[in-house]
C-alpha cells in the first residue's frame, strides 16, 4: 500500500462581510467543449410486457390481451401489429367473444359497446332496465337481473332481445365459444349445467354439475373438456352433450389447470414455481398434452401461463417462453408451438433519483400484469477512470411503507444510507446494503436534509430538528425557519434577512461562520464550504464561505448544489455552472422530467450529474469542473477514552470518494505510531473497528494520542490529512513526553549528561534551551557508567526510565521517577556481558508493539543488533539488523523524524555525512537518506526529543570546542538551521 506524505494545513475563518464588490455575476458561458468528458448511459431495465401474454379472447383475425388495470390491446395475426383498445367514457373492461367482436363494459354502465376489431365498427347495446351485463358469446350479449336472464343481438340494424328459457332458475355463466355459453341453473334444489345458444334455450347436459365447484371445464373450438376431482376427464362436442367422445384419466388435479382439448389430447398446465401467490397469468407453468387414448404425457411448453383462449378453428393461444422469447404462441393439432407475437419490452422508468459518493439509487416503476409496482434499485458507478456502471441491485419492491403511487422524497446521506419521507410526513431510513422496508424514525417532516450520520427536518409551525441516524435521537433543535441546510455535522439556519448561521450539531454551538445573501432566503443547500441560497427563485446564488463571495445564478426552474458546481434546469435544459474555476456554464442534457430529485439530480459528494431521458434511460455526465478540496465533513470519536474500555469504532465522513487511506494511531508524547491501518477504495465513511489496543495487542499507556488519517481522493485532487486528538485515561499518571525526566509545569524533552567525575546531570529542556538540571553523583568505582540509554516508561508509573551500563558490562534499568539519577536509584538488573557493545541507543519503538527497543553495535564486528522489548522490563533475544556500522557515529535517541509514524535512526559516517535510516515499523531499517555533509565538526549527536513543544523531535550536537547546538526537525526527515544552546559542554564526558 503506497503511503502518502501527511500534510498539515489550516484555513483561517473569515467572518467579516462586505456585499459591495462581493457578489460576482455568473461567468460567461463558453461553447460546450467538444472534448467534454464522456457521458454514461445506464439503460433502464427492460422486461417483456407481462400484459401482452394475458390472453382474454381469440377471434378470426386477431386476439385480445390485457387487464382492466393496465389496459387492453388487440393484436392482428397478420404481421403481429398491435393497437390499443380505446375505451368509451365510463367503461374499462373488454371481453372476448370467440370472434373479432369485443364487448366493452364498465362497472355501473347501463349499456355495453360491441366493437368489431376487423373493420373498426361499433354499436351500443343498452341494457334493459334492472339488468346488468353477465357475459357474451359471438355477437350475443347476455344480461341478468330483475327480468331474469336475457339475450340481445343484432339482426341487420335492429336490436333483438330474447328471454332465456329453461326449466329452473338460471344463475352463473361460465366458459364459452362463439356459438354458446355454459350456464348454471337450479331446479328443485338441484344444480344443472346447461348449454345456452343464440336461440335463447338453455339445454341440459350430462356434465357433472355437483362437481363443478371442484371441477374444471374449458371450451376450445367446438369441444368441451370436464376434469373432475377424481382425476376423470371427459371430452364433449358442443353440438352434442349427451354422449362424450373420449374418456381419460389425468393426474395432479390439485396442482394443475385444465386448458382444453387440442388435436387428440387434453392440454393441462402444471405449476413449476412453488413460491408466491398463484396467478394463472404468470409464466409459472409447464403445459403438457395428455393423449385421449392414454400413454405418457408430452411436454408442449416448458414455461407458460395457465390462461389459454381458442380461435374459432380450435387452435389454442397461450402466453409462453420458447427459446428465451416471451410472447404469445399458437398450439394446433400437431402440438408444436408457433410464435404469434413476441412480447414488447417495457422500461422500468425511474421516478426519483439520488446519487452520493458514486452510488446511484433510483425509484423505478416496474411494469407488470397488475399495472406496475415500485422498486428501489442501486448501481455503483466507477469513481476513477472512465465512467462505468456496476450491476443493478434490487433493494426492495412494493414494501408496505413505500408508496406505490406517487414519489416520496428520497435523499442519500453519502455513507450508503437512504432517507425517505412518506406522504404523511413519516421519515424512514434505509441502512447501507439493506432492503425495504426502512427503519421508522421518531420524526415527521415537510422538508428534510441529510448528510452523513445526521438528518435535519422541518415541519410546518415547528423548529428544525437534527436526528442522529444511528440512534434515532434528536441531537439539536434550532429555529423554526424552513430555510436550512446540512453538510456533515454543520447545520446552516436562516434567520435575519439575508443572514444564515452555521452550527456544529455535535456541540450545539455556532461554528463562527456566517453566510450573507442579498435577500430573504427561503431555501438553503450546503456542501463543504459552499452554501446555495434561494429567495423564492426570484434570486439565487452560491456563497463561498472561504472567500465570502456570492456567485449569482440566472433565473431557473430548480437547482441543486454539487461538488464545486451547481446544476440548474430551465426550459427542459439542464446546465452546470462552475463555482470556483473558469469553466463558466455549459449544458448537460434534457431531462424528461424537470423537477430536481424526480427527473435529475447531482452527486453532492462527487463530480457527476444524473438525469432520466425521454426513453427512460438514466444518463450520468461528469460535471466537467474541478471539485473542491477533499475534507472530513464529520468525525466520530470521543475526546477521552478509558484505558480499560477504549474499544470502539472511529469514523470520518469524507467529502468525496477515496482511492485509498492510511490511518496511524500516534502516541503524542513519544511520537511513536502504535497502530496502523490501511484501506482501498472507500465511499462515504472511513471506519476502523478498534479494539482499544496497540498493534501488539496491549492496552494503551494512559496519555495523549491522536489519530492521523491520510486520505487520497479518487478524483485526483490533493491528498488530505485529518488529525483527531484524544486522551487515554487510566488509574496511573499519563505517559510523559519522550525523554522527559524532570517534573515541571511544562513538559519538554531532557538531556542526560555525565561528567568525568561521575555526576549524572539531567539537563531540563525549556523551549529549546537546557538550563535547569537535577544532579546525581556517585557514578565512580564499581558504579562507573560506561553508557546510558534514556528509555520510555517501562513500569507505567508516569515517568521515563533509564538503561545504564556499568564498566563491568552489567545492564540495569533505573527508575528515577522525576528525581536525580544515582547508583542507589531503584533499578532492575537486565543482564551482564553488555560491554561487548561500543554503542547503545534507543530510537524508540522499532517494531510497532508500543514499547521502546534498544539498538546495540558490537565493537569487534560493527554488526548492528535489535533488542526488542518484551513489555515486562526486559528484552527478547537479539536480532541482527545490519553490518558494516563500525565507522559510524550513532546518534543517541531518535524517534520518528520523517513523519511516517515509524521510529528512525540517525548516523554519521567517517566523512562527516549525516544519514537518516528510516524505520520500517517491523524491526528493520530501510534504505538510508542523506541529510547533509559537514557534520564531522561534532563529536556527539543526540536525538533528544521535542525541546520546543512543536510536536516534532529535535537533534542536539556538541562541537569540538564544547558548544552545544540544536537543530529543529521539520517532521519530513530534515532539520532547520542550527541554534546555539550554549558553550562549556566539554565539561561532560558523555551526552545521552
Amino acid at each position: 500500500m503506497k503511503r502518502h506524505t501527511l500534510i498539515r494545513s489550516a484555513v483561517a475563518a473569515v467572518t467579516a462581510f462586505g456585499l459591495a464588490g462581493a457578489i460576482a455575476p455568473l461567468a460567461a458561458a463558453p461553447a460546450f467543449a467538444a472534448d467534454a468528458p464522456a457521458e454514461l448511459t445506464v439503460p433502464a431495465e427492460r422486461t417483456p410486457d407481462a400484459n401482452a401474454t394475458v390472453i382474454n379472447g381469440a377471434g378470426e383475425t386477431g386476439y385480445l390481451s390485457g387487464w382492466t388495470k393496465s389496459g387492453f390491446n388487440w393484436t392482428s395475426y397478420a404481421g403481429g401489429s398491435t393497437e390499443r383498445v380505446v375505451m368509451p367514457e365510463g367503461m374499462d373492461t373488454a371481453w372476448g367473444t370467440g370472434t373479432d367482436v369485443l364487448v366493452l363494459t364498465g362497472k355501473d354502465a347501463g349499456s355495453v359497446v360491441q366493437r368489431n376489431m376487423k373493420d373498426g365498427t361499433q354499436r351500443t347495446v343498452p341494457l334493459p332496465a334492472g339488468q346488468r351485463f353477465a357475459g357474451a358469446f359471438g355477437d350475443v350479449v347476455v344480461s341478468q337481473g330483475t327480468l331474469g336472464m336475457r339475450l340481445q343481438y343484432w339482426e341487420g340494424d335492429v336490436l333483438q332481445e330474447k328471454a332465456v328459457s329453461g326449466s329452473g332458475t338460471l344463475e352463473s355463466l361460465y366458459t364459452h365459444n362463439k356459438d354458446g355459453i355454459l350456464v348454471q341453473q337450479k331446479i328443485s334444489g338441484m344444480t344443472l349445467l346447461c348449454w345456452l345458444g343464440k336461440d335463447g334455450v338453455a339445454r341440459s347436459t350430462h356434465l357433472t354439475a355437483d362437481e363443478y365447484d371442484n371441477g374444471r371445464i374449458e371450451v376450445g373450438g367446438d369441444r368441451l373438456v370436464q376434469w373432475t376431482k377424481d382425476g376423470k376427464a371427459s371430452v364433449w362436442k358442443t353440438s352434442d352433450f349427451w354422449s362424450a367422445t373420449d374418456h381419460l384419466t389425468i393426474a395432479g388435479y390439485d396442482s394443475a389447470q385444465l386448458l382444453g382439448a387440442v388435436g387428440d389430447s387434453v392440454l393441462v398446465a402444471r405449476r413449476i414455481s412453488t413460491g408466491g401467490q398463484e396467478h394463472y397469468s404468470s409464466l409459472d407453468y409447464r403445459v403438457v398434452a395428455v393423449p385421449f387414448t392414454g400413454g405418457p404425457e408430452r411436454v408442449v411448453l416448458e414455461k407458460a401461463t395457465a390462461m389459454a383462449r381458442f380461435k374459432p378453428d380450435g387452435t389454442m393461444l397461450i402466453g409462453a417462453v420458447v427459446d428465451g422469447h416471451q410472447g404469445v404462441y399458437a398450439v394446433g393439432s400437431s402440438l408444436e408451438p408457433t410464435r404469434v407475437r413476441e412480447s414488447p419490452s417495457l422500461a422500468s422508468v425511474p421516478s426519483a433519483l439520488a446519487v452520493a459518493q458514486g452510488r446511484l439509487t433510483s425509484v423505478d416503476r416496474v411494469p407488470d400484469e397488475e399495472g406496475g409496482h415500485t422498486r428501489l434499485s442501486g448501481i455503483d458507478l466507477s469513481v476513477t477512470g472512465p465512467l462505468t456502471a456496476g450491476p443493478r441491485t434490487d433493494r426492495g419492491t412494493d414494501a408496505a411503507d413505500f408508496p406505490v403511487a406517487g414519489t416520496p422524497d428520497i435523499q442519500a446521506t453519502g455513507d450508503g444510507r437512504l432517507v425517505y419521507r412518506l406522504a404523511d410526513g413519516t421519515v424512514k431510513v434505509l441502512d447501507a446494503g439493506a432492503k425495504l422496508p426502512g427503519r421508522t424514525l421518531g420524526v415527521k417532516a415537510d422538508l428534510l436534509r441529510v448528510s452523513g450520520r445526521y438528518l435535519a427536518t422541518w415541519r410546518k409551525d415547528e423548529r428544525v430538528q437534527v436526528t442522529d441516524l444511528d440512534t434515532g435521537s434528536v441531537v439539536y433543535t434550532g429555529t423554526s425557519s424552513r430555510s436550512f441546510a446540512l453538510s456533515g455535522s454543520t447545520l446552516w439556519l436562516g434567520g435575519e434577512p439575508g443572514l444564515s448561521r452555521a452550527f456544529d450539531v455535535r456541540t450545539g454551538r455556532p461554528t463562527g461562520k456566517d453566510m450573507m445573501a442579498p435577500c430573504l432566503t427561503t431555501s438553503l443547500q450546503a456542501q463543504g464550504t459552499d452554501v446555495y441560497w434561494e429567495c423564492d427563485r426570484e434570486k439565487s446564488g452560491v456563497y463561498d464561505t472561504l472567500t465570502d463571495k456570492n456567485t449569482l445564478l440566472p433565473a431557473h426552474e430548480g437547482a441543486l448544489l454539487g461538488d464545486g458546481y451547481v446544476a440548474w434546469q430551465k426550459d427542459n435544459l439542464l446546465s452546470v455552472t462552475d463555482l470556483h474555476g473558469t469553466k463558466g456554464t455549459h449544458p448537460v442534457g434534457k431531462p424528461a422530467v424537470a423537477a430536481p430529485g424526480r427527473g435529475w439530480t447531482v452527486d453532492r459528494f462527487g463530480g457527476t450529474v444524473a438525469y432520466v431521458d425521454a426513453q427512460g434511460d438514466t444518463r450520468v455526465a461528469p460535471s466537467g469542473v474541478a471539485g473542491t478540496r477533499l475534507a472530513a465533513l464529520d468525525t466520530d470519536f470521543p475526546s477521552s477514552v478509558d484505558a480499560k474500555s477504549a474499544a470502539r469504532s472511529v469514523r470520518w465522513w469524507a467529502s468525496k470518494p477515496l482511492v485509498s487511506w492510511d490511518l496511524a494511531l500516534v502516541n503524542v508524547a513519544t511520537r511513536n505510531t502504535v497502530l496502523m491501518a490501511t484501506g482501498v477504495e472507500t465511499r462515504g465513511v472511513v471506519r476502523l473497528d478498534w479494539d482499544g489496543k496497540n498493534s501488539a495487542g496491549k492496552e494503551l499507556t494512559p496519555g495523549a494520542y491522536e489519530w492521523k488519517l491520510a486520505m487520497v481522493p479518487a478524483d485526483g485532487g490533493p491528498d488530505q490529512e485529518i488529525t483527531t486528538p484524544f486522551d487515554v485515561k487510566g488509574t496511573v499518571r499519563t505517559a510523559p513526553i519522550w525523554r522527559d525526566y524532570i517534573a515541571s509545569p511544562v513538559d519538554f524533552a531532557d538531556l542526560l549528561a555525565v561528567t568525568p567525575g561521575g555526576t549524572a546531570d539531567l539537563r531540563e529542556g525549556d523551549d529549546g534551551l537546557l538550563d535547569g538540571k537535577v544532579s546525581g553523583s556517585g557514578w565512580t568505582d564499581a558504579h562507573t557508567m560506561s553508557a546510558a540509554v534514556p528509555f520510555d516508561d517501562v513500569d507505567g508509573d508516569g515517568t521515563n526510565d533509564v538503561l545504564v551500563r556499568l564498566t563491568s558490562g552489567e545492564l540495569r534499568l533505573y527508575k528515577p521517577a522525576g528525581k536525580a539519577l544515582t547508583p542507589s536509584t531503584p533499578y532492575a538488573k537486565i543482564g551482564s556481558g553488555w560491554n561487548i557493545f561500543d554503542a547503545l541507543t534507543s530510537p524508540g519503538d522499532m517494531t510497532g508493539d508500543g514499547h521502546a527497543d534498544v539498538i546495540a553495535r558490537e565493537a569487534s564486528t560493527g554488526d548492528l543488533y535489535l533488542y526488542e522489548a518484551n513489555g515486562s522490563g526486559n528484552f527478547k533475544a537479539r536480532v541482527k539488523i545490519g553490518s558494516g556500522w563500525k565507522s559510524y557515529l550513532l546518534a543517541a535517541g531518535g524517534g520518528d523524524l520523517n513523519g511516517d509514524g515509524r521510529t528512525d535512526l540517525i548516523a554519521r559516517d567517517s566523512s562527516g555525512v549525516l544519514w537518516l535510516y528510516p524505520g520500517t515499523g517491523k524491526g528493520t531499517l530501510d534504505t538510508r537518506v542523506k541529510i547533509g555533509g559537514g557534520w564531522q565538526v561534532y563529536d556527539t549527536l543526540v536525538g533528544v526529543g521535542d525541546m520546543t513543544g512543536d510536536g516534532k523531535l529535535d537533534l542536539v550536537a556538541r562541537d569540538t570546542t564544547g558548544v552545544l547546538w540544536s537543530y529543529a526537525a521539520d517532521g519530513k526527515g530534515n532539520f532547520s538551521a542550527r541554534n546555539k544552546v550554549g558553550g562549556g559542554w566539554q565539561m561532560y564526558k558523555y551526552l545521552f
